[in-house]
């Protein structure tokens, strides 16, 4: 009897610079085709080191971080995954991104001190948690991975026809919102968009309580600052009321309406120019008085036509 040789497992495919990775994304056998490279850039980048970084395209609409490692476990280890042509991701969201990135990085680097990432974490409690939710890329998007080791970039490049050969599936039975796909992702974000009325009356009851007792705060700082001079002896104005006054405690300083300023501009008086001098002044009167004069010999030659022109004559 013969012995069936075993089928060598042969190198990816390559198309215009990129390796093709085929995975089936679903048990229906349906086939992704996923495309990448390592990345490679004229500019040092810190987030996207070049010794230890990849770029892949065509990535599904759905895809998240968990996937990218759940993908490559057992090849590589990822450290971060930059995506890009999140839907409603804009210039700022994306800058932001990175500098947050960037803090990150740059305090893992650092070791920071343990105290001031518990002070980090007493901000991130005392704030409303925001609704997780999973992101959506567009079509045809790409993401740069980041590996944790430089030396696990050759097992990634050198990856055989085989080794990888299923998109990470999800589990229809778990509770976590980032999971949810189809109609049960949608169906979440429009209830977690729509509290309970109880719930969302006890997050403002909340919210106000805080901002009376800031504000409050606030008022008794500055009645306190009110008639006492700082170091250099200057008595600090402080706004009180409804913001229309400025008092130092004593003197009490009115902000000026746009409405009064209006009246204060209507009342006041045409300057004329030319008045300065006595010449001046007589050449006014005297040219006043040629107006008035041509003026009358013009309503007398007026007054003389209606006359004339006049039908009835009783004399």
């Amino acid at each position: 009897m013969g012995t069936k040789k075993a089928k060598k497992s042969s190198s990816l495919n390559e198309v215009g610079g990129y390796k093709v990775l085929p995975v089936e994304v679903s048990d229906t056998g349906v086939v992704h085709y996923l495309y990448f490279r390592q990345h490679s850039s004229n500019k040092e980048d810190i987030l996207k080191p070049s010794d230890r970084t990849i770029f892949m395209t065509n990535l599904p609409a759905d895809t998240t971080e968990r996937d990218v490692r759940r993908l490559f476990q057992g090849v590589a280890r990822i450290a971060r995954v930059i995506f890009h042509g999140v839907v409603g991701q804009d210039v700022i969201k994306t800058a932001a991104a990175d500098a947050r990135m960037m803090s990150e990085l740059a305090s893992a680097m650092a070791d920071a001190e343990s105290s001031k990432s518990k002070k980090s974490k007493i901000n991130e409690d005392d704030k409303l948690k925001p609704v997780p939710r999973s992101q959506l890329l567009e079509s045809g998007s790409s993401a740069h991975i980041v590996l944790l080791e430089a030396g696990e970039l050759a097992n990634v490049m050198s990856l055989k026809s085989g080794s990888i050969t299923k998109w990470p599936s999800r589990d229809t039975d778990s509770t976590n919102p980032l999971d949810y796909r189809g109609i049960s992702r949608y169906l979440y974000e429009h209830r977690a968009s729509r509290p309970p009325l109880d719930l969302l009356k006890t997050e403002v009851d909340s919210f106000m309580a805080k901002f009376e007792e800031s504000q409050y705060e606030r008022d008794r700082m500055l009645a306190q600052q009110q008639n006492v001079p700082d170091a250099d002896g200057f008595v600090t104005v402080v706004r009180r009321g409804r913001h229309t006054k400025n008092t130092d405690g004593a003197v009490s300083v009115k902000v000026l309406s746009a409405e009064d300023a209006r009246e204060a501009g209507a009342k006041k008086k045409e300057v004329v120019f030319g008045n300065m001098y006595k010449f001046q002044m007589r050449e006014r009167k005297n040219n006043q008085l040629v107006e008035l004069r041509k003026k009358f010999e013009e309503d007398k030659d007026r007054i003389a036509r209606m006359r004339q022109a006049r039908q009835f004559r009783p004399y």
